[in-house]
């Protein structure tokens, strides 16, 4: 194989990755009423499942650095998507204990992959990042609204919600086949010397920059994915139909996927990220304050929550990049930000359900999203000034 070739099935293999990093996550949401009246599961068993996934999204990050020091950066990535295949297909088993022991083997493999992807991106087309960027985002994109949308009816074709979740196993596979030859060709080893690394680990650390970053990566993380597993339960209990509710939600995922992608190639001409920042964090913001005063209201409050979502995590991974004065720097903060930041998220997602559960109304849930979407205004204008972490 020649080595001109590699980058064709490293783009293959990345888009059909990119295709399989939500779905497994996403189509939960939609299938909650399903597992409920299926499985038998309590509100607070869902809130467990929905919030282990991302969880593990945060836990793993931590061991992405680790793991590519050790195997290098084209196995971990084999290993990675094997684990992921393997455990989308055992959850199919059954059982709740099953469904919770491999979700959070789910949520170990994409929080790894999120790591390594950027370095894959960088290593395999140094001169079109932005653009590949922007297509893995845009990916993300619509594979999590795709997902959201065909779930309830695929589970209906089926006659189970192990359909919904199973199809998801053919880019999964496909994402493997078109790695392997990534595996066979000779790695490129950048060699730190460990004092750097620690410098350039205090260095990140120290910084309220990086706090900043990791607080904004968290509140956006934790708005999406709340939205994400609670909105269409929130819809069927206002008195939507299961099938209307899971496409409202892929509708809000959807509707911003063009301004994501424009988002994500024309944003590192900007020096200044703060008003960005505050802008989309706002759209956000107002999204989820209609979903709690106007119950009318609810299609337009997707819409604008929708073009939120679709712009704040491309523009947290444009700060994570272009924030960092070395490409050390880059990978520590890379960890750390989707590390701490997914860990905030799941804990939000949690206690969105919990709330309900609680207080047996979804106003307070919503009342606590709309107060930390406020604080990821603030964290998104002090993330987004012209500053960059010291190189020690």
């Amino acid at each position: 194989m020649k080595n001109s070739k590699v980058p064709f099935f490293a783009l293959l293999a990345l888009m059909f990755i990119s295709l399989v990093l939500r779905p497994p996550v996403a189509a939960i949401g939609p299938l909650v009423p399903n597992l409920i009246a299926t499985e038998g599961l309590s509100l607070l068993q869902i809130g467990m499942l929905t919030s282990a996934s991302v969880v593990c999204f945060g836990l793993g990050a931590f061991a992405g650095p680790s793991l590519v020091k050790r195997f290098g950066l084209h196995k971990s990535m084999l290993f990675v998507l094997l684990l992921l295949t393997g455990a989308m297909a055992a959850r199919l088993i059954g059982g709740y204990i099953l469904l919770v022991v491999c979700t959070v083997l789910i949520g170990l493999s994409i929080a790894i992959a999120n790591v390594l992807i950027p370095t894959v991106v960088r290593e395999q087309f140094p001169k079109k990042i932005e653009l590949i960027t922007g297509v893995y985002v845009t990916l993300l994109a619509i594979s999590a609204s795709l997902a959201a949308t065909i779930a309830v009816p695929v589970a209906g074709f089926f006659g189970s919600w192990r359909g919904a979740l199973g199809i998801w196993l053919i880019p999964a596979v496909l994402g493997i086949l078109f790695w392997l030859p990534i595996v066979r060709t000779k790695e490129i080893e950048v060699l730190v010397t460990a004092e750097t690394h620690a410098q350039e680990r205090r260095a990140v650390l120290r910084s309220p920059l990086t706090w900043a970053i990791v607080a904004f990566f968290g509140l956006q993380s934790l708005g999406f994915y709340s939205i994400l597993n609670w909105l269409p339960k929130l819809l069927v209990d206002r008195g939507m139909s299961e099938s209307d509710a899971g496409g409202l939600l892929g509708l809000a995922t959807f509707v911003g996927v063009p301004t994501g992608f424009l988002i994500s190639i024309f944003i590192r001409r900007f020096k200044t990220l703060s008003y960005i920042s505050v802008f989309v964090s706002l759209l956000s913001l107002t999204g989820f304050t209609l979903l709690l005063v106007n119950h009318d209201l609810v299609l337009v409050a997707c819409l604008i929550a929708g073009f939120g979502f679709a712009a704040t995590f491309p523009l947290s991974l444009t700060l994570i990049s272009s924030r960092a004065s070395t490409a050390t720097q880059t990978t520590q903060l890379s960890a750390l930000a989707q590390g701490w930041g997914y860990l905030i998220a799941a804990t939000g997602t949690f206690l969105f359900g919990f709330l309900k559960d609680y207080t047996g109304r979804w106003e307070s849930s919503l009342y606590m999203l709309i107060g930390l979407t406020a604080l990821q205004l603030v964290a998104g204008y002090l993330a987004g000034k012209d500053r960059h972490i010291p190189a020690e």
